[in-house]
C-alpha cells in the first residue's frame, strides 16, 4: 500500500531546496480561524505565499489551483494533456495532468476542465474523496445533518461529503440567529472555496491518512487484545401494535424471519412487523421514496431486483419524495404500485408509512373555484404541501372534497370509495397532434406569462429570485416561429414542446437555459444535476429534443421489440407515456400537461377547451399489431406490446378499423382494429 508519510518526506526533501516564504510573526494569517492548518500546508510546500508577503487566506481558489494543491500534497507526477483548455504550456498543467492520471479529477462532460472556474466546496469534497480512493483509504458514510443538505443535489457529491464528515475532514459552517450561533451547521455546497478552507481540507485529509496508516502499519506493535464484550443478540423481527394516533408499541418476542413474525399477527388492522426499529410489513398505508445518501432517486425494479423499470424522485432536489401504493413486502423487497404499474423496491430505498401514522398528511386532489383539478403533493420530509394545476376537473368531483388517485385518472374518496375515472386531454394527447395556435399567439402567451412571473419577483424578491427580469432575459422570448417550424419539420406538437420548455427550464430562467440554451434538461441527470448538454442556440436544443430524443427513442416503437424508452407517445404518467423514463418526477407528465392546458385556456381554448371537435383519444386494451392499411392483409407497421398505449383516432375505415396518427417516423397514419381500442373518457 502506498504510504502517505513517505510521499510527504520525499516532497519535503524537494521543496526544501526551493525558496519558501516563511510565515512571519504577524501577517495576514495571524488570528485567522484556519491559521494553523494554512501554515502547516505552507511548511509542506502545498501552498505558497505571494511576492508581496501575503498569503490571502480568504481569496477564492480556482479548479486549477486546487488540483495543484492536491498534486503537491500527494506527490503526484506524470500524466499528459487531457483537456482542450489546459494546454501543455499552461502554468499548472503538470499538476492538473498528474491529478487526472491518478483519477482524482475528470473535468466536465464537454471535454474541458475549466481551470479558471472557482472551485465550489462541493467539488472540493469530491476531489478529496477521490484522493482517498487513490490512496486506498476506506471511508464510512457520515450523516448529512446540514441545514442546507437539500442543496447537495448530486448523488456523487452527497456520498463524498458524507465520507468527509465521517473522517472529520468536513465539519460545517455555524449558523447564527440574532448574532449568536444557534447550534446548527450548514455546508454551503455551491459556495466558493477559499485558500484557507482548501488548506484545512487537505490538512485534515492528510491527518486522516496518517491515522489510517498508523492503524494498518504491519511493523507497528500490536495493541493488546481487549477483553471480548458480550455479543449483542442477533437482530430479530418483532410484532408491534400501532395505535390510532400513530404511536407504536413493540412486542418483546423475537422471530427469526419476517414470515414467522407475520404469522404471529393476531390483528392485521392494528399490528405491524418491525426489524431493527423499522416497519417492514403492514396491512395498509403508503410507501415513501427514501434512498440511501448516495442516491437522489428510488429505483423501482422488476421482481429480480436487477432489471430497472423506472426511477422515482426521492425529494433531493426540492420535489416532494414520491408516494407509492403499498401492496405487500417480504424480507428482500417491498411490492408497490406506481400509477397502477407493479414494481419492487429495496427496503433501504424507501420506508413504510401505515395509515395510522399518515392521518390526512398525504398527497391528494381537489377542485378549485374555476373547476380545475389541483394536485397537492405532500412532502413527508418538510411536512408541507406543494401544488400544481393539471387540467379541467372531472364533472363527478366536487369542490371542498379531498380525493386520492394513484394515476391521476381514477379517483377515490378518503374512505376508499371509487367515484369515477376521467383522463386529462393534454396528458393523453399524442406528440403527433398539431396545435391550432400560430407562432404569434404562442409568443403573445409567453410574454404574458413572463410578465406574470416577473410580477411575482417584484412582490417577493426572496421567494421568486429566479424570475427576476424574466421579460427581458428569458430564453423563451420569441421562440414561437421556431416551435411551429419544429412541429412542421419533425412532427412534434409545438404546444407540447412549449409545455416541456416552460416546465424543464423554469420559463427559460434556469441556469441550464441561460448558460447552455438547454430548455429541456437534456443530459441533466439526477446523479449530477450540474451537468447537461450545451447548445449554440435555443433552436438547437429544440432540434435535439425532437430528433435525438422524442423521434429516436420515445415515440416510434423499435422494430426489434425491445421497449425501453417508448412507453406511449403522450406525456402520460409512470404507467404509460414519455414520463415513464424521461423524468424521475412521477408527476412530470401531469405537470407538462398542466402547462399545455393553461396556454389553451389563456388563448381561447382553440385546441381543446372550446374546440367542438378536439382529437379523439383511445387506449389499447391488449397487445395488438398496427398495420399499414385497414385490414389484416396489410403489412404490420409496428406492434403495441400491451394495454394502455394512447393514440389519436382520426376516423373509422372499413366499418371496424381505426385510422390513427402513426407513432412511426415514416408514415402519417396507421391502422388498428377497433376491437383492440378503448375510447377514453376525457375530463371536460
Amino acid at each position: 500500500m502506498k504510504k502517505i508519510m513517505t510521499i510527504l518526506l520525499s516532497l519535503l526533501l524537494v521543496v526544501s531546496l526551493l525558496p519558501i516564504k516563511q510565515a512571519k510573526a504577524a501577517d495576514d494569517l495571524t488570528n485567522h480561524s484556519l491559521e494553523f492548518e494554512m501554515r502547516e500546508m505552507i511548511k509542506k510546500g502545498v501552498l505558497f505565499g505571494y511576492s508581496n508577503g501575503k498569503y490571502a487566506p480568504n481569496q477564492d481558489v480556482s479548479r486549477a489551483q486546487f488540483a495543484a494543491f492536491i498534486s503537491r500534497a500527494l506527490g503526484l507526477t506524470g500524466g499528459t494533456t487531457k483537456f482542450s483548455d489546459v494546454p501543455a504550456t499552461a502554468p499548472l498543467a503538470s499538476e492538473i495532468n498528474a491529478a487526472v492520471e491518478a483519477g482524482i479529477i475528470t473535468g466536465y462532460q464537454n471535454g474541458k476542465f475549466g481551470p479558471n472556474d472557482t472551485i465550489t466546496r462541493e467539488q472540493t469534497a469530491n476531489m478529496i474523496d477521490k484522493s482517498l480512493s487513490f490512496l486506498k483509504v476506506p471511508r464510512e458514510k457520515g450523516s448529512l445533518n446540514f441545514t442546507d443538505a437539500n442543496l447537495i443535489t448530486s448523488s456523487i457529491s452527497r456520498a463524498s461529503i458524507a465520507n468527509m464528515v465521517s473522517l472529520n475532514i468536513i465539519a460545517g459552517i455555524p449558523n447564527y440567529t440574532n448574532g449568536k450561533q444557534n447550534g446548527s451547521l450548514r455546508f454551503d455546497p455551491k459556495g466558493e472555496t477559499t485558500r484557507a478552507q482548501a488548506a484545512a481540507f487537505i490538512y485534515r485529509m492528510l491527518k486522516a491518512v496518517e491515522v489510517y496508516e498508523e492503524n494498518t502499519d504491519p511493523g507497528a506493535t500490536p495493541e493488546p487484545e481487549p477483553t471480548p464484550e458480550p455479543k449483542p443478540e442477533p437482530s430479530a423481527f418483532k410484532v408491534a401494535t400501532i395505535a390510532a394516533d400513530g404511536s407504536i408499541t413493540e412486542g418483546t418476542k423475537k422471530y427469526t424471519t419476517l414470515d414467522e413474525a407475520d404469522r404471529a399477527i393476531t390483528n392485521k388492522a392494528t399490528q405491524i412487523v418491525m426489524y431493527n426499529g423499522k416497519i417492514v410489513k403492514m396491512a395498509n398505508g403508503i410507501v415513501v421514496a427514501n434512498p440511501s445518501v448516495e442516491q437522489n432517486t428510488t429505483v423501482i425494479y422488476q421482481s429480480d431486483l436487477k432489471t430497472v423499470m423506472m426511477p422515482v424522485d426521492a425529494g433531493a432536489g426540492g420535489t416532494p419524495p414520491t408516494e407509492m401504493e403499498y401492496v405487500t413486502s417480504d424480507e428482500n423487497k417491498i411490492t408497490v404500485k406506481v400509477a397502477g404499474k407493479t414494481g419492487y423496491v429495496k427496503h433501504n430505498n424507501a420506508y413504510l408509512l401505515p395509515s395510522q401514522k399518515m392521518g390526512n398528511n398525504r398527497s391528494y386532489y381537489s377542485v378549485n373555484a374555476d373547476r380545475e383539478l389541483v394536485h397537492y403533493l405532500y412532502d413527508n420530509n418538510k411536512k408541507s404541501y406543494l401544488s400544481y394545476t393539471t387540467g379541467i376537473a372531472p364533472s363527478f368531483l366536487k369542490q371542498g372534497v379531498r380525493y386520492y388517485s394513484w394515476d391521476g385518472n381514477t379517483f377515490k374518496t378518503t374512505s376508499g370509495t371509487t367515484v369515477g375515472t376521467a383522463y386529462q386531454y393534454f396528458n393523453m394527447l399524442s406528440v403527433r397532434a398539431k396545435t391550432n395556435y400560430t407562432a404569434a399567439e404562442l409568443d403573445a402567451y409567453i410574454m404574458q406569462r413572463l410578465a406574470e412571473i416577473e410580477a411575482l419577483y417584484v412582490s417577493n424578491p426572496k421567494n421568486y429570485a429566479s424570475f427576476k427580469d424574466a421579460t427581458k432575459i428569458s430564453k423563451l422570448i420569441g421562440i414561437g416561429t421556431q416551435l411551429k417550424e419544429i412541429e412542421s419539420k419533425y412532427n412534434i406538437n409545438a404546444l407540447l414542446i412549449l409545455g416541456m420548455a416552460m416546465h424543464e427550464s423554469n420559463y427559460g430562467q434556469s441556469p441550464h437555459a441561460q448558460n447552455s440554451n438547454n430548455l429541456f434538461g437534456i443530459k441533466v441527470f439526477d446523479s449530477n444535476p450540474l451537468d447537461g448538454e450545451k447548445y449554440a442556440t435555443v433552436y438547437d436544443s429544440m432540434v435535439s429534443l425532437a430528433n435525438n430524443y422524442l423521434n429516436k427513442n420515445y415515440v416510434p416503437i423499435p422494430e426489434n421489440g425491445k421497449i425501453l424508452y417508448h412507453n406511449g407517445a403522450a406525456p402520460g404518467n409512470k404507467y404509460r407515456g414519455i414520463n415513464v423514463r424521461y423524468a424521475s418526477d412521477a408527476y412530470w407528465g401531469q405537470k407538462v400537461a398542466g402547462h399545455m392546458y393553461r396556454v389553451d385556456k389563456e388563448l381561447g381554448g382553440k385546441d381543446f377547451i372550446n374546440n367542438p371537435n378536439p382529437y379523439k383519444i383511445g387506449l389499447t386494451n391488449q397487445w395488438v399489431n398496427v398495420r399499414e392499411g385497414a385490414g389484416t392483409s396489410f403489412a404490420k407497421q409496428f406492434q403495441y406490446p400491451s394495454d394502455g398505449y394512447p393514440m389519436i383516432i382520426m376516423g373509422t375505415v372499413n366499418t371496424n378499423w381505426y385510422e390513427i396518427l402513426s407513432d412511426s417516423n415514416t408514415a402519417e397514419f396507421s391502422y388498428i382494429h377497433s376491437d383492440y381500442v378503448t375510447n377514453v373518457n376525457i375530463a371536460k
